[in-house]
């Protein structure tokens, strides 16, 4: 069970900073892995000066993976994790107080990361099992300035066929075929995930941006991000390493483990390890996750399926 201790440390140099801040909102994209995070990292890293100079803050891989998440994601438990989680909300609030300083507007944070680990969701057969507690440890360190959470989500036959060869590519085994009916009958799926995000921020928008939609338009990430505030630079269509790996790459992965890969089928595009039934059916829960996303998402959520950022200030996208 998950404690308010768990989230929130209380001490008094925590105290005395909380809710002492200026007007700059803090948008988290989450991810999920596999859902063209990589394609936008690089577009915001490239650029970073021309959104800096919009009034865009960005934190991307880039610096999130260089310690400054330290200890906010850890779970509970562990030796001396109550002290790296107040340092690492302590370090993220006064990174955040320097920007202010500079007069950002937004700070945009882009790292999947904060959702969970893909060879994670793997493990437990589970969909980011974890995103509520780590999604509410992440909005305690900015202290308030969370207004809106980015996720990205991906027809989960092809999720989970990406995220089973990111794992075999990282020394998971080829599933059995017990393995992926569990992952077809586990009971996470978007919703519950969107579920647990709203729980952790529930005074943030919670925008979804199916793959299929948005994934390689890294510009109206940003767009709906700041809600329509600027228009965000042109993507350059350079060649980026394709985030999952294909067949081609799982052979040679499992042969220099001297594991049998002949029961990956023949050819070099990519996996899919379930048969049609299985396919047909996680096809049918992501259905049915979209119709509840149009449908209002019970006033959680809100999906963007239209190029029309200034919408967000009215009525949002899926109401």
């Amino acid at each position: 069970m998950m404690h308010v201790s768990d989230i929130r440390p209380v001490t008094p140099a925590l105290a005395a900073s909380e809710g002492v801040h200026g007007n700059m909102d803090v948008i988290l994209h989450v991810g999920a892995h596999m859902t063209g995070v990589t394609s936008l990292t690089y577009y915001l890293d490239r650029n970073r000066r021309a959104l800096r100079n919009r009034g865009l803050a960005l934190w991307t891989m880039t610096d999130t993976r260089k310690g400054l998440f330290d200890g906010l994601t850890l779970r509970s438990g562990l030796y001396g994790v109550e002290r790296r989680r107040m340092r690492g909300a302590g370090r993220v609030r006064l990174r955040c107080a320097s920007l202010e300083r500079a007069r950002a507007k937004e700070l945009l944070v882009c790292d999947p990361g904060m959702l969970g680990g893909v060879c994670d969701n793997v493990a437990t057969e589970r969909l980011y099992p974890a995103a509520g507690e780590r999604l509410a440890r992440m909005a305690h360190a900015f202290d308030g300035r969370v207004k809106r959470v980015i996720i990205n989500i991906r027809a989960l036959e092809d999720y989970w066929a990406a995220a089973l060869a990111h794992a075999v590519q990282n020394g998971f085994p080829l599933p059995l075929q017990s393995e992926l009916d569990r992952l077809v009958t586990q009971p996470r799926s978007w919703r519950r995930v969107i579920t647990d995000i709203a729980a952790a921020a529930p005074e943030a928008d919670i925008l979804v941006a199916p793959f299929e939609r948005i994934g390689e338009k890294p510009d109206d990430v940003v767009e709906f991000a700041v809600q329509g505030r600027f228009d965000a630079p042109t993507p350059l269509r350079v060649g980026i390493t394709p985030q999952v790996p294909h067949l081609d790459a799982l052979r040679e992965a499992l042969l220099d483990r001297f594991e049998d890969e002949e029961s990956l089928p023949e050819g070099n595009g990519r996996w899919q390890p379930f048969n049609s039934v299985q396919v047909e059916t996680l096809r049918a829960i992501y259905a049915s996750d979209l119709a509840w996303l149009r449908s209002g998402a019970e006033g959680l959520a809100y999906l963007i399926e239209e190029k029309d950022p200034l919408r967000l200030r009215k009525p949002l996208v899926g109401t």
